[in-house]
């Protein structure tokens, strides 16, 4: 078997605080039997950042790019519904939310699908400013926050 990429992370959270109940959450086998809590890591970074990774590293086609970021958009948009389910949330709200975001007026069914990515090619990594000066919240789909936390 070829060399693997080690990645070590130890965080010890305070026991009652709402990441420590989410960790307790992920370690659950009983309330997800199906996945165990490696596996339910990395759905959530793979859909979360690999699409920005592979765009860092410059080795993905335009092509490949578009559609490992389609299946991430496709993995949050039924986390979010199978949340919404979960805590009775009106799938209306989140929809107007994801709209607003994205500069749309309400999408229905019955208009015909629009393009919403454009065939111009991407920019280097190395030149996107936009993600060296960006605002974390405005990337911030999943609600995490990332500014001022320590992950030694």
């Amino acid at each position: 078997m070829g060399k693997k990429k080690d990645f070590a992370w130890r965080y010890q959270p305070p026991i009652n605080s709402d990441k420590a109940k989410m960790l307790s959450f992920i370690q659950n086998q009983r309330l997800h039997p199906f996945q165990d809590k490696t596996m339910m890591i990395m759905t959530a970074l793979n859909a979360y950042y690999m699409p920005l990774a592979l765009y860092n590293e410059g080795s993905c086609s335009r092509e490949d790019l578009e559609l490992i970021f389609l299946d991430g958009v496709n993995a949050i948009a039924n986390h979010i519904r199978c949340v919404c389910i979960a805590i009775k949330i009106d799938p209306t709200a989140v929809g107007q939310i994801l709209c607003s975001t994205f500069g749309l007026s309400e999408i229905s069914h019955s208009q015909p699908e629009k393009q919403l990515i454009s065939d111009t090619q991407l920019p280097l990594p190395n030149t996107y400013e936009e993600l060296d000066n960006y605002d974390p919240q405005i990337w911030n789909l999943a609600g995490m926050t990332t500014d001022s936390e320590s992950f030694d």
